[in-house]
C-alpha cells in the first residue's frame, strides 16, 4: 500500500481538486494553525512544558512570517471528507545561489500524521506532494528511517556526509549526569560526586579530553556583527544560500529560541593580524550539553576557530558540545577527539543531476541556518 500512494500520481492539491473518501493533501492555511498544533503536541509530548511559549504562535511565524514565504510552495497538510486535518508536513522555502545561479529549493521536516485516523498512507501522499512541488531541489535534515525510505523510493539519495552528528565530551562524569537526570530527578544528588571527578579528571595531564581553556581568539558579537561575518563567511561555497542581511538576522533570531539547550552565543573569531577567520553560533548553558548551529571558517583558519569554539563551551560550563557534521570540518573534529554519531538522515531530491555535484564533494551549505535546524520547532518549549 505504501508503495501505491508514493508512486501514484498527484499535487499538492489532489485534495482539493478531488475529493474522496479517503481525504487528500492541500495547502496549510492560516486557519489550519490550531488544528497543526493540537498534532504537534500529540506527536512531540516531549517538547511540552508549562510556561513555555504558545505553539500557535510559533507555527504562525514561522509557516506564513517567513523571510521567503513563496504561495508556490506552501506548506501541507492532509484533510479528512469532513476537512478535519489529520497530517502535516512543514515546507520551509529555501533560496539557494548554485555557482552564482539562483536556484529554487525548499526544506520540508516536521512530517506528522494521526495514528488513530487508520490510514497508513497519509505521511507518504504528504511527501510525494512536496516532492513533486516547482522547487528545483529538496532536502530535509531530520529524515528518520522511516521517512528516508519513501525518499529514496521516491528519488531522494541520503547524503552520508551530512547525516551524522558530532560529539566532543568535555566533562565525562558531568555528561553521564545530565543525561541520567533527563529520565530521573532525584540523580541530580550526584552532582557534587560528578564534579570532583571531573576536576581530577581535568588534571591529568595525558587526559585524551582536556581541552586549553584559555585559548580565546574571539569575541562575543551581536546578532548584527555574526550576520555580516556570516555573509562575508559563506560566499566560498558552491552551493549556498541567497541570504541577504534582513534574511539572515530573522534566522539567527528563530535560532535564539531553544530553550532545552541554553541561550545563544554568537562568536567572530579573528587571525593575528585582526582578519576574519570564522565564526560560529551555538546554544549553551551550564551543566548542559551546548548544541552547535553552524560553524564558518575562512581558508586555513578551522583549527582556530573549532579551538575557541571548544574553550568557550568549557568556559560556559558545558559538559559536551554537539552539532551536525559539516564535511569540511569532519577530519579537524576527528582529530580534536570528537565522536561521530546518526541522529536523522539528511535526504536530498533533485531535479538536476548537477545540484548533487558539490553536495558529494562537501561543498555545499545546506545544514543549520541553511537548512532546518534554526527553527525553535527544534530545541524549543511550548504549551
Amino acid at each position: 500500500m505504501l508503495d501505491a500512494a508514493l508512486a501514484s500520481g498527484g499535487n499538492a492539491l489532489d485534495a482539493a481538486a478531488n475529493p474522496s473518501a479517503a481525504g487528500g493533501v492541500r495547502p496549510c492555511t492560516i486557519e489550519d494553525i490550531p488544528a497543526v498544533a493540537r498534532l504537534f503536541r500529540a506527536t512531540f509530548t516531549d517538547r511540552l512544558k508549562a510556561g513555555g511559549r504558545p505553539l500557535e504562535v510559533l507555527l504562525r511565524r514561522e509557516l506564513f512570517e517567513h523571510p521567503w514565504r513563496d504561495p508556490d510552495m506552501p506548506s501541507l497538510v492532509f484533510a479528512g471528507p469532513d476537512g478535519a486535518v489529520s497530517g502535516f508536513i512543514a515546507v520551509r522555502p529555501l533560496r539557494l545561489l548554485f555557482d552564482g545561479a539562483p536556484v529554487s529549493a525548499a526544506v520540508g521536516g516536521t512530517l506528522m500524521v494521526d495514528k488513530s485516523v487508520g490510514n497508513p498512507v497519509m505521511g507518504a501522499r504528504l511527501l510525494r506532494s512536496y516532492l513533486n512541488g516547482v522547487q528545483d531541489v529538496s532536502l530535509s535534515e531530520s529524515a528518520n528511517e522511516i521517512s528516508q525510505v519513501m525518499w529514496e523510493k521516491l528519488g531522494g539519495r541520503t547524503e552520508a556526509a551530512y547525516s551524522m552528528e558530532w560529539l566532543r565530551v568535555i566533562k565525562p562524569a558531568g555528561l553521564a549526569l545530565a543525561s541520567l537526570t533527563r529520565r530521573f530527578r532525584m540523580a541530580a544528588l550526584l552532582r557534587p560526586f560528578a564534579g570532583a571527578f571531573d576536576w581530577c579528571a581535568a588534571r591529568i595531564r595525558d587526559n585524551p579530553l582536556r581541552i586549553d581553556a584559555s585559548f580565546d581568539e574571539g569575541s562575543d558579537v551581536d546578532a548584527g556583527d555574526l550576520v555580516d561575518a556570516l555573509l562575508a563567511l559563506s560566499l566560498p561555497y558552491r552551493l549556498r544560500p541567497d541570504w541577504d542581511r534582513d534574511s539572515l538576522l530573522w534566522f539567527v533570531a528563530q535560532a535564539s529560541e531553544k530553550e532545552r539547550y541554553g541561550p545563544l552565543v554568537c562568536r567572530v573569531v579573528r587571525d593575528r593580524k585582526g582578519g576574519l577567520a570564522g565564526a560560529y553560533l551555538y546554544c549553551v548553558r551550564p551543566g548542559g550539553v551546548a548544541f552547535v548551529l553552524d560553524i564558518f571558517a575562512a581558508p586555513k583558519s578551522a583549527e582556530r576557530v573549532v579551538d575557541d569554539l571548544f574553550a568557550d563551551a568549557k568556559r560556559r560550563g558545558a559538559v559536551a558540545i554537539r552539532g551536525r557534521v559539516q564535511p569540511e570540518f569532519a577530519d579537524l573534529l576527528l582529530r580534536r577527539r570528537a565522536v561521530f554519531l546518526h541522529a536523522s538522515s539528511m535526504v536530498v531530491h533533485a531535479r538536476r543531476s548537477d545540484l548533487f555535484a558539490p553536495i558529494h564533494g562537501g561543498e555545499a551549505l545546506i545544514t543549520g541556518l541553511a537548512g532546518e535546524s534554526w527553527s525553535a520547532l527544534i530545541g524549543g518549549l511550548f504549551i
